[in-house]
């Protein structure tokens, strides 16, 4: 089975396009493909209940109440990242095997039940409290990324100078190098702050090593391309912190789904092997995802016959 992340543009047209949850999910399954909801698709639909506009919480009550057809289907959806990290820095480590990227029975049953909470107007302050950290995580990680360069102005010569044309051999190597390991051992302070800096970063080398742990080389390819595009054009949009959230969720999934070109271009950098498909604004979604796959089938099936 390969699964298919569709991110939020997807989902929002799907939803818009009124797309039939079983007839979708039966015709991928019918080509050996299983449909994923991600964390952050899920923080997204939701995000406009806490706009304070009557108009937006009517939007998200509309895309909430669509996914959750796909939810009563039993779609898996995948973990958030900073689980996923922590479970793959303890499976390299020895301590706890990692299981799966997709939240157990527990954890699935406790998002249908928040989820219906928001549905009837129940908003608690924890809820509010993590909508609004959420927020100030992607505007910090933007500033962190334009300090790191500003701070060290080798680095950033490094990357201003990594041409077009060199820069997946230069995510490949740096990824598993010095570059790499100090990206990922960052991530890794956040999680596991009592452990020194020594031995997280002798988590972050074993972890790049392998590439089984798709998550953390996810995070650390995603860190160097943005890096990268900032160096060599003095910038990034305000929102590719979060886009880049999108992207990393999809590391342990085969097929990224967005509408953005851009989208498709930053995952395709941050994944390695995964396929990317942009759907256009004029295509039905839901045959568009089907037929990729069927083409995808014929081709595979050519190849084989010659």
């Amino acid at each position: 089975m390969k699964y298919l992340y569709p991110d939020t543009s997807i989902w929002n047209c799907l939803c818009d396009q009124d797309a039939d949850p079983n007839a979708l999910s039966s015709a991928l399954a019918n080509r050996g493909i299983g449909l994923v909801i991600g964390f952050n698709v899920l923080y997204e639909m939701a995000k406009p209940f806490f706009t304070g506009t009557n108009e937006a919480t009517e939007r998200g009550r509309q895309l909430l109440t669509y996914l959750n057809h796909y939810l009563a289907l039993g779609v898996p959806i995948v973990k958030e990242n900073w689980a996923l990290l922590i479970e793959e820095a303890l499976d390299v480590t020895g301590h706890t095997p990692m299981k799966s990227c997709f939240r157990d029975n527990s954890q699935y049953e406790m998002t249908v039940h928040e989820i219906d909470k928001l549905l009837r107007g129940e908003i608690t302050p924890e809820v509010v409290e993590f909508f609004a950290g959420r927020k100030s995580l992607v505007r910090t990680s933007r500033t962190a990324m334009k300090n790191r360069l500003d701070d060290r102005p080798e680095v950033k010569a490094i990357f201003a100078k990594t041409s077009d044309e060199d820069l997946s051999h230069f995510l490949s190597t740096a990824t598993t190098g010095m570059a790499g390991q100090f990206m990922l051992l960052g991530h890794l302070r956040m999680e596991f702050p009592k452990d020194s800096p020594d031995d997280l970063a002798a988590v972050s080398a074993l972890l790049l090593r392998s590439p089984k742990y798709r998550l953390s080389h996810a995070l650390t390819r995603t860190d160097l391309y943005l890096n990268w595009r900032w160096a060599r054009r003095g910038s990034i949009r305000a929102d590719s912190p979060d886009d880049a959230f999108h992207i990393v969720s999809a590391a342990y999934c085969d097929i990224f789904a967005t509408r953005e070109a851009d989208q498709a271009d930053i995952a395709h950098h941050a994944i390695e092997g995964i396929q990317t498909l942009v759907v256009n604004e004029d295509e039905i979604v839901a045959d568009r995802l089907v037929s990729a796959q069927e083409r995808k089938a014929d081709d595979s099936q050519d190849r084989t016959s010659t």
